[in-house]
């Protein structure tokens, strides 16, 4: 085995026993009727008329912690959203379309349904929901409701998106620079990319209820699942199910999946899952959208209509990444790159999606920007 095959097992093992050892001492430490009690963390799932796929996590439930105003406790509460104490080993039940599925959580506390069903899509997009439990453990709360998406059958388009740096200013590319915004900021401080609502709002209509299915991938994990709902709520970023990343070191996950692979199996998933609509790709240039969707469009001919990018790195006119889109317009998808999105619905009225599914359908005014 090479050295830094040898390197890579060593540290998963070291990382493995010290994770192990840590859990141990918090339960240890914790309070004998806090360490039997779970909690149930459900997220959006989506759905065909064959097939709904959704996933949860089963943590500790610990007291939440009181933010207040100051740097050092908004902190704290940041990082206790990626501190979580997974529960391993308890059953989950999953109730809906009919169906009762159990699973039992992973050593990092996921459950991850593929449920077969026998359903019509309806006729426009809808949030249905399915049910979760743990029969047999106490939990927080006796249930949960879990949105499922289903994309309508009046419109076959499809949109995917990134997250970070594309909906919501992170600052990705320069942590150094932009660590009060990671590691103190609230989803109420954050701040919406420039155009982004409104383009997105144009697309979907309604950004409770979008009238097209959207789709978010990120390399963000799954801990922020809840801040970035928050976070779209409150700036009218259409809901949609997402694909983040488990920051777990057990065997499948420690310094194994890079922000490209898992963004293209995410892609890929949701194009085989829906093979009768076209996405339109939306990124930034300021890591590897541009190298990605590139891949998918040509791995996935006919599928992408087109690819929206931000440019965060001031490059779309000319490097690798200009070659990238331009390779990705020969293979007939449309692109626009800009510092802002605020241009972009001029490409949006081309490709027919400047107006809500239903509003074009029934041959309605566009709505305003």
């Amino acid at each position: 085995m090479s050295l830094p095959g040898v390197l890579r097992r060593f540290l998963h093992s070291t990382a493995v026993e010290l994770e192990r050892d840590v859990d141990r001492l918090q339960d240890l430490l914790a309070p004998s009727s806090a360490v039997g009690k779970v909690r149930m963390l459900a997220y959006a799932g989506y759905r065909n008329a064959h097939e709904f796929r959704v996933s949860g996590r089963i943590v500790r439930y610990d007291d939440p912690l009181d933010a207040g105003e100051g740097l050092i406790s908004r902190t704290r509460a940041m990082m206790a959203i990626y501190n979580s104490h997974e529960v391993p080993g308890v059953a989950v039940r999953c109730e809906g379309y009919g169906q009762s599925v159990d699973l039992v959580s992973d050593e990092e506390g996921y459950v991850s349904f593929a449920v077969a069903i026998d359903r019509p899509l309806p006729a426009t997009t809808a949030w249905e929901a399915v049910r979760f439990s743990t029969p047999g453990r106490a939990s927080q709360a006796e249930s949960v409701e879990v949105p499922i998406l289903a994309p309508g059958a009046d419109d076959h388009w499809g949109i995917i998106s990134d997250i970070d740096d594309t909906v919501i200013e992170t600052g990705a590319t320069n942590f150094l620079k932009n660590w009060r915004r990671v590691l103190v900021e609230r989803p109420g401080d954050r701040l919406a990319v420039p155009g982004a609502a409104s383009l997105y709002g144009t697309i979907a209509g309604d950004h409770a209820a979008p009238t097209r299915p959207f789709f978010y991938v990120s390399s963000s994990p799954w801990n922020l699942y809840g801040f970035l709902t928050e976070f779209m709520e409150l700036n009218r970023i259409p809901h949609g199910p997402m694909f983040l990343k488990d920051l777990g070191i057990d065997a499948t996950k420690f310094i194994k999946t890079g922000h490209d692979a898992h963004k293209l199996a995410a892609i890929g998933a949701v194009l085989d899952f829906y093979p009768e609509h076209r996405f339109l790709l939306m990124g930034d240039n300021g890591q590897m959208d541009v190298e990605i969707y590139a891949e998918a469009v040509a791995s996935h001919p006919g599928r992408i209509a087109a690819v929206f990018i931000r440019d965060v790195s001031g490059k779309c006119a000319d490097g690798a990444k200009a070659e990238r889109l331009a390779a990705i317009e020969r293979a007939g998808a449309r692109t626009y790159c800009a510092a802002e999105f605020g241009d972009a619905v001029a490409l949006l009225r081309e490709l027919g999606l400047e107006r809500p599914a239903e509003v074009a359908k029934a041959g309605g005014p566009a709505p305003k920007d």
